[in-house]
């Protein structure tokens, strides 16, 4: 499993070849690179799974991993501002009091 996540993250197999090569389910090759990716792992096995790549291949999982980091703050952001313009709707159209001040208790309804 290590070595298969290792091949796919340095970039020298793609998922679907990796799939077709080792015969397993999608599924189960995200499984795998969940549980072991280098970003994922403790310290001692991804510091070893990241020692054993090149140089060059170190560069293009930082760099995939930069990407994948910048993509996902770009869909947070999107998902807060979006949330923010619904709660704003809500208040202004609807009269509905969503925001509460900093401090206020639940009510007991």
């Amino acid at each position: 499993m290590l070595k298969i996540v290792t091949k796919i993250n340095s970039g020298r197999i793609g998922k679907r070849a990796a799939c077709i090569k080792y015969g397993l389910n999608r599924n189960t090759l995200a499984l795998f690179i969940r549980k072991f990716s280098v970003r994922t792992l403790g310290e001692p096995l991804g510091s070893q799974l990241f020692h054993d790549m090149t140089e060059k291949q170190q560069i293009q999982l930082l760099e995939k991993k930069v990407k994948d980091l910048t993509r996902a703050l770009q869909h947070a952001t999107l998902k807060s501002t979006s949330l923010e313009t619904l709660i704003k709707a809500a208040e202004q159209e609807l009269h509905i009091r969503i925001k509460k001040k900093p401090g206020t208790k639940q009510s007991k309804e």
